[in-house]
């Protein structure tokens, strides 16, 4: 009884550990945020801002001090009466793109989600809530959050 046992911790340990290595893939892409905090402090009023440019417009959002955000809209669409999503594209920062929706919830509050992102980067931000109801661009590991989609 022993060796089907001692057989099966193998085999699960073995699982964890090819599925781990195969998981870490980070060298492949650089890192494109090193020198940017962690988290960054947006205001809603620059956030809202980004809302009234139009496709072609090039515009700059100063996050904080240490965080300029400047590019041409790609796009500024409203979807749904409730559902606006812009595309904002930096070639300053290698084509990196800010998409950001603006959602209107049924009691009339506005809430916003987003990312900034680039393909050829392991890093980018994602755009939160705090529990204090203030916005942030929180720093993530893109290949840990999106999935990457390959064809065979």
């Amino acid at each position: 009884m022993k060796k089907p046992a001692f057989y099966a911790l193998l085999l699960l340990l073995s699982f964890f550990a090819v599925t781990g290595f195969s998981q870490n893939n980070n060298d492949s892409k650089p890192k494109q945020f090193n020198n940017f905090p962690a988290v960054i402090n947006c205001s809603e009023a620059v956030l809202n801002s980004i809302f009234n440019a139009s496709p072609g417009q090039n515009i700059s959002l100063s996050f904080s001090d240490n965080f300029l955000f400047s590019g041409d809209v790609t796009s500024n669409l409203v979807k749904y009466q409730n559902l606006q999503t812009a595309v904002v594209k930096s070639a300053g920062l290698n084509n990196t793109i800010f998409s950001v929706s603006k959602i209107i919830n049924k009691d009339k509050s506005v809430s916003y989600l987003g990312r900034i992102i680039n393909k050829n980067y392991f890093d980018g931000y994602e755009l939160k809530k705090n529990a204090a109801g203030n916005y942030q661009l929180i720093k993530i590991e893109k290949e840990n959050v999106i999935q990457v989609c390959s064809q065979l």
